[in-house]
């Protein structure tokens, strides 16, 4: 895998991106956890800056158990983030922030194909989140299908998500 440029915030979106979306429901379908907020125009926690999330390219992902949907596992989040990763270029991912572990959570970006573990508090929520932020590249934000093509090739048909709209 190359490393490749990361878009971070570039522009605020009229609305929720159909082809993050449908990344978004294939997730939750197939790892156990559940939508925590995708599209939502803010800055970050705690600074002036945009949040990704209002891009539409943006989202949390959480295995908070009941009364969630989430599985309560934190394994499951590891499996689903291990599958983003080696899967990064096929799905365009940026960045995967896992808000568990201690001290300070862990990142992965597409621009050093590699985990960091933070040693300095770098977002809030950490540690002991129950989420995981990821986000995707522009390529595919927009392209539903591409996802289900994807996942179908790569995970098989257990699951029917539609395209969101």
């Amino acid at each position: 895998m190359a490393n490749r440029p990361y878009t971070g915030y570039d522009a605020t979106a009229s609305g929720k991106r159909a082809g993050f979306e449908t990344l978004i429901d294939l997730l939750e379908a197939h790892f156990g956890l559940w939508n925590n907020g995708t599209w939502n125009v803010r800055p970050k926690r705690g600074k002036k800056s945009m949040s990704v999330h209002a891009t539409g390219r943006a989202g949390d992902l959480s295995w908070r158990g009941s009364p969630y949907r989430g599985t309560g596992n934190y394994q499951d989040a590891v499996r689903m983030m291990e599958w983003l990763e080696e899967h990064a270029d096929g799905l365009g991912i940026e960045a995967i922030f896992d808000y568990y572990p201690k001290p300070y959570g862990r990142g992965w970006k597409c621009d050093r194909s590699a985990w960091d573990n933070y040693s300095k508090k770098a977002f809030s929520g950490v540690p002991g989140g129950d989420w995981v932020h990821i986000e995707i590249s522009n390529e595919w934000a927009d392209d539903p299908q591409h996802y289900i093509d994807y996942f179908k090739e790569h995970l098989g048909d257990s699951v029917e998500v539609k395209p969101a709209p």
